[in-house]
């Protein structure tokens, strides 16, 4: 669920690494944060970032753990300010969520949608079981990391319309998967 780029977007995006573990030199680390902050202002001036993807950033109703606030707040309890935010190696993994949506294999992410579009226009309590039931056997089948397969169900869940409480649950139902 790529998101629509201008072509300088597309350039920036082009000579960027997203994956935070292969950005190991300080020369390519300074590189590498200079296109992810004009990518990222790019994307936020032309409100091209959907706005669940915003508020799982921005929101802490959006976030788990023992930690109070959104995400953006971890980053600002730190000592960052929104320009040190954004040119930061962790905040990658945020910027690679709001150009593309979740990082699952296609299989499980067409699975999933399918398993939601059945639910109707709108995705009850109830419906949030069974989807946790789907989300919890796709997660086994996977082979992924657990909290990473959850993290990434959550995010799936609110782009395909999932409200954040109903999107809590299948998250949770993966993090107590056995």
């Amino acid at each position: 669920m790529q998101i629509e780029l201008t072509q300088k977007e597309q350039e920036w995006l082009s000579n960027l690494e997203l994956d935070q573990s292969k950005v190991t030199d300080h020369d390519d680390w300074k590189r590498n944060s200079e296109i992810a902050a004009a990518l990222t202002k790019s994307l936020l001036d032309r409100k091209a970032v959907p706005a669940q993807r915003l508020k799982y950033f921005l929101d802490p109703n959006y976030r788990t753990g023992r930690m109070k606030g959104s995400r953006f707040d971890i980053f600002k309890r730190n000592g960052r300010d929104f320009e040190e935010t954004i040119r930061h190696n962790n905040f990658l993994k945020h910027l690679r969520y709001f150009l593309f949506g979740a990082n699952l294999p296609e299989p499980i992410v067409s699975s999933f949608s399918q398993a939601i579009k059945d639910c109707g226009e709108y995705v009850s309590s109830g419906d949030a079981y069974d989807l946790s039931r789907k989300a919890r056997t796709l997660y086994r089948q996977s082979g992924l990391e657990r909290e990473f397969a959850a993290d990434e169900f959550f995010k799936l869940s609110i782009d395909l319309g999932v409200s954040a409480s109903e999107a809590m649950s299948i998250r949770k139902a993966v993090i107590d998967a056995r």
